[in-house]
């Protein structure tokens, strides 16, 4: 059994009655990335606009894990640069990258509070 956040992008095609090959065709890419795809091993954009196109479907649950995803590394990384840039000197470029990636560490984690109040 799939356990697959891509799911029902698997049911879908399988009950259009089309196999990867076929799919693979309409959207001229490779069976094996779509393969990886479906599975949940890789992330592809090109794939997930395409399923979306010839299946009609939403495609914000699927977007939203991958972005999820990635977005707590993302903010990890975020405070791992600002850890950086504030044991460097404090010149005015500095101050300013600091300011920088903190507005972005607010608006991060000020969205992941949001997302987290509707679940």
């Amino acid at each position: 059994m799939r356990t697959s956040p891509y799911q029902h992008i698997y049911t879908y095609r399988k009950n259009c009655h089309l196999n990867l090959k076929d799919v693979a065709y309409m959207l001229n890419m490779d069976e094996g990335n779509l393969s990886r795809f479906e599975a949940g091993k890789s992330q592809n954009p090109k794939a997930l606009l395409g399923y979306h196109y010839l299946f009609n479907l939403s495609i914000a649950p699927p977007l939203f894990k991958i972005f999820n995803f990635q977005s707590e590394e993302i903010i990890h990384r975020c405070f791992r640069l600002l850890e950086k840039l504030e044991n460097k000197s404090k010149t005015r470029k500095n101050l300013l990258r600091i300011k920088g990636v903190n507005t972005i560490i607010k608006k991060l984690t000020k969205d992941d509070d949001y997302e987290n109040k509707d679940k």
